[in-house]
């Protein structure tokens, strides 16, 4: 019984000791968080800008134009705004066109505006491509743009505008944008001519007038000739005509549009054209272009001068001073004419002036005076 209770005790302290040798077990600290991975920093916009990002010079634009994120500085904004529109941008070149028309921080430029204009309607924009139109067609700017700018404004023409018609029927009569074409130049002003536009009216009797001669081809034979259905068909030269006109035709020197040239030009004048009547008067006292006709000169030129144009003025004055047209030499009336075309800023017209008043007493000089006074009015 007491090995039992011995072997017992014995067993219990050996478990007491082991148990007191064995490490007790350790809490888990707590795992640290997981660093947080920084995206890398954008450049700033005016670096992106300056590497040639259009959208950044967009952006960086629109900033110094507002005032906002940069010191507002309209010339340094235009600068990006011309870089963006340059890269592609079409709402840059929309911006910097408003910028020029409006004079909103540049001096005010509407040419400027219109070549802005035209780019953002190279872009894409449609309504950029119509206010370009709109400017060409007030005179805002002389430049049609091209073969592109010639396109658009043909499309407005075919939309029966009558400034645009007569935009076309110049670019095709001088050549500005698309090849020179008088035969289309004369389809696009005869609209608004028969129309009853004065100034459709003096450009295509001018271009008809001022034609250049031509050859063509008719018959020996009177009967023949009677049959002629090619009589409107012109020639360049004599040579050309004769090579094709055979033994039984000669060709014919001709003034293909000086007819229908001096039609459109006299209905044109009648309107109160001033420009018509100066070409009318000029054409008759040159006797080129029409037959001399001095009578006729005076007329139109006397027409042209009541409605204050300078150049005529300035002949009135050089048939007065000769005694042409008004049947004696008329110092008076050649000074005044000569100091009303001064008035307009002619140089020649001073020199004229001064030349005639050496010829003049005083008395004749007073008066002249008076009525260049009277009729400017002061």
């Amino acid at each position: 019984m007491r090995i039992a209770a011995a072997a017992a005790l014995l067993a219990a302290l050996t478990a007491s000791t082991a148990l007191a040798q064995t490490p007790a077990t350790k809490t888990p600290k707590p795992a640290k968080p997981a660093k947080t991975v920084k995206a890398p920093a954008q450049p700033p916009l005016a670096q992106l800008a300056a590497a040639g990002d259009a959208e950044a010079q967009y952006k960086l634009a629109q900033a110094l134009r507002d005032g906002k994120g940069a010191k507002r500085d309209a010339a340094e904004a235009a600068s990006w705004f011309a870089l963006a529109a340059a890269n592609g941008q079409a709402p840059a070149a929309t911006e910097l066109a408003q910028m020029y028309e409006q004079g909103a921080g540049l001096k005010r430029d509407k040419a400027q505006a219109a070549l802005w204009w035209f780019r953002a309607a190279a872009l894409g924009d449609d309504a950029a491509r119509a206010r370009f139109v709109a400017l060409f067609l007030a005179g805002d700017t002389d430049d049609i743009g091209g073969p592109t700018g010639a396109a658009w404004v043909e499309a407005a023409a075919q939309g029966g505008d009558n400034a645009a018609m007569l935009a076309v029927g110049q670019a095709y009569e001088l050549g500005e944008g698309v090849p020179a074409d008088l035969d289309k130049a004369r389809q696009w002003y005869q609209p608004p001519a028969f129309g009853g536009d004065a100034e459709a009216k003096y450009r295509l009797g001018r271009m008809l007038l001022s034609a250049p001669g031509a050859w063509r081809l008719i018959y020996k034979d009177p009967e023949r000739e009677a049959k002629n259905t090619e009589r409107g068909k012109f020639y360049a030269s004599k040579a050309e005509a004769t090579q094709v006109g055979g033994d039984d035709r000669i060709a014919d020197p001709v003034r293909p549009g000086m007819v229908e040239g001096e039609q459109w030009l006299r209905e044109a004048a009648r309107h109160g054209h001033a420009e018509a009547q100066y070409t009318l008067g000029m054409a008759f006292l040159g006797g080129m272009d029409l037959p001399f006709d001095l009578a006729e000169a005076v007329h139109w030129l006397s027409a042209a001068a009541y409605s204050g144009h300078g150049e005529a003025l300035l002949q009135l004055a050089d048939l007065a001073a000769k005694g042409q047209g008004f049947g004696t030499k008329d110092p008076i009336r050649a000074w005044v004419s000569y100091d009303l075309a001064a008035a307009d800023g002619i140089k020649a017209a001073e020199e004229g002036r001064d030349r005639v008043a050496k010829t003049m007493n005083q008395k004749q000089l007073a008066r002249a005076r008076q009525v260049a006074q009277d009729l400017r009015g002061n």
